[in-house]
């Protein structure tokens, strides 16, 4: 698994999120299952919470240059942890783990990894038992003095994320004892890395996006990656709940796609369906009057409906994808558009109008056809993916309805669910 960022991948994955029932046998499970001791611990404002049964487990995940990873934490490699992120100006992670299950004697052991923070300047306390809470004992580790504060209060309060609106349901939807709950709302913000994708979306767009995706967002480990799903009521201000209403269809860009590629997002599509979704989530967003301007703008600039211009090529897919030769867009009809050399692109803007401004170009001047897919971007970008247009083989992928591919992983959002794999040469 890649252990660089956790937070990388965690603010992708609201992309692909639809807000499914549960089954009642899971349903049953969840409910049997116990609440974490450790999320007494966890602030009721924090941003995102990693909760594992086996620390050395969990760790894995936390940033590889985190000052956490300083400690040795050999001892307590199966000790029950909970890691949240917290923000008070900036980025805090504040550890809690379970000392009962040290392979030394538990007091003694806890002292040691005290002693072992302060000599690394850190903050660390120990939380005696608490009869009246009904949880045992705990060491608290995080680099800011200002927010074990803070958790001690929550702590003295009997306050934790329990109480913030909406996480019990994101917590009963966790697969397992191992699994990472994180927010919406401004909570994308003030996680995404410095830089975090910068070269694909601008980051304002993209973390205001996905603060309206889910309320909260779970992640349970599954194999090489992890089941993904999104809590969130059923309002259309939700974006998770359009994306649930969007069909699923044939996936066929990794028939095509060019070695190399550093980032693909494919959406399949189905009229009318997916623009009556589309144009519902305009709607509860109070955009639907700006929306339905911006299509009137570009129909008198080019002369066609951008709706009537989706309704005759009946589009089927699309795909931004970032290729060595630089950035391009590409649409699948849903008949095969029949081989045409680069030419001026008289539907400039149609598509960020239609779809979103994921699929919006710097420069969108050119287009061409290859393969049965209609190609736009600058004339370089064009013609340098019609030359690296692979023709691969690869079975088209039934039942898709978004896919986000990078070098090392795959997030696939289909009928069954959400999927996040890592890739196994990696």
């Amino acid at each position: 698994m890649d252990k660089k960022r956790v937070l990388t991948f965690l603010l992708v994955l609201p992309l692909l999120f639809s807000c499914g029932q549960p089954s009642r046998k899971a349903e049953a499970v969840r409910e049997e299952r116990r609440i974490p001791e450790l999320l007494a611990a966890v602030p009721s404002d924090a941003l995102a919470v990693i909760c594992y049964d086996r620390l050395s487990e969990g760790m894995r995940l936390l940033d590889s240059t985190s000052v956490l990873h300083k400690l040795d934490l050999k001892a307590f490699k199966n000790a029950r942890m909970a890691l949240s992120l917290c923000y008070n100006g900036s980025l805090v992670p504040v550890l809690a783990l379970d000392t009962g299950r040290a392979e030394a004697d538990s007091a003694s052991a806890a002292g040691a990894l005290l002693a072992q923070a302060a000599a690394l300047r850190l903050h660390a306390e120990y939380i005696r038992p608490d009869a009246q809470a009904r949880r045992r004992g705990f060491v608290l580790i995080t680099p800011s003095d200002a927010q074990l504060t803070a958790v001690r209060r929550h702590i003295s309060g009997y306050t934790s994320i329990l109480d913030a609106p909406g996480f019990r349901q994101a917590l009963a939807e966790a697969g397992s004892d191992d699994f990472i709950i994180f927010r919406g709302g401004g909570a994308p913000e003030r996680l995404a890395p410095k830089g975090w994708l910068k070269d694909i979306f601008p980051r304002r767009e993209l973390t205001s996006f996905l603060g309206k995706v889910a309320e909260w967002t779970v992640l349970t480990p599954d194999g090489n990656g992890f089941d993904v799903k999104p809590v969130c009521e059923k309002d259309d201000a939700y974006f998770a709940n359009i994306l649930a209403d969007l069909p699923s269809g044939e996936c066929q860009l990794g028939t095509i796609l060019p070695e190399g590629t550093r980032f693909a997002l494919d959406l399949t599509v189905k009229l009318p369906q997916t623009r009556n979704a589309l144009e519902r989530w305009q709607d509860a967003s109070v955009n639907l009057t700006r929306y339905d301007k911006q299509l009137d703008a570009l129909r008198d600039q080019s002369g066609k409906d951008p709706r009537k211009w989706e309704q005759e090529v009946d589009v089927r897919e699309i795909a931004l994808v970032h290729a060595e030769g630089g950035p391009v867009v590409l649409v699948r009809p849903a008949k095969a558009a029949a081989d045409r050399e680069c030419y001026e692109n008289p539907w400039r803007g149609f598509l960020p109008a239609l779809y979103g401004k994921a699929f919006a170009l710097a420069d969108d001047s050119c287009t061409a056809c290859s393969r049965g897919w209609q190609i736009y971007g600058s004339p370089e970008a064009v013609r340098a993916f019609i030359d690296a247009m692979c023709p691969t083989g690869n079975y088209p992928v039934k039942g898709s309805r978004l896919v986000v591919l990078q070098p090392d992983k795959t997030l696939a959002w289909g009928k069954k669910g959400i999927y996040l794999l890592w890739h196994s040469n990696q």
